[in-house]
């Protein structure tokens, strides 16, 4: 059994802009899921275009609204949303309209 808190994980910087901080909840893999993260996003906030060669991510908006960029089309992500980017899809984020809570998983294909 593995436990883990957002009251103890640790923050570590998003490999996409590294001034924004996640709280890693799964930090080694269990299965196909590389990885479980938490973060919060504030209005200014952006994450660089990239992809994942073969992983899925999976984003579950817990509160707030963020606009996200998946191939060229801009997709809001609203409190009890989810968004699965496929393996190869280039996506942002772009704009952060309010204050935004994340949890996100990579998923290996």
């Amino acid at each position: 059994m593995r436990r883990s808190s957002l009251k103890t994980s640790r923050l570590t910087p998003i490999r996409h802009n590294p001034a924004l901080l996640k709280k890693v909840l799964v930090e080694e893999p269990v299965s196909c899921m590389k990885h479980l993260s938490q973060a919060i996003f504030r209005p200014g906030d952006t994450a660089f275009a990239h992809s994942h060669e073969d992983a899925f991510e999976v984003f579950y908006c817990i509160k707030g609204e963020i606009v996200f960029r998946v191939e060229g089309e801009e997709v809001l992500l609203e409190k009890g949303s989810c968004l699965v980017v496929e393996p190869k899809e280039t996506h942002s984020i772009e704009t952060v309209v309010s204050e935004t809570e994340l949890l996100f998983m990579l998923v290996e294909r």
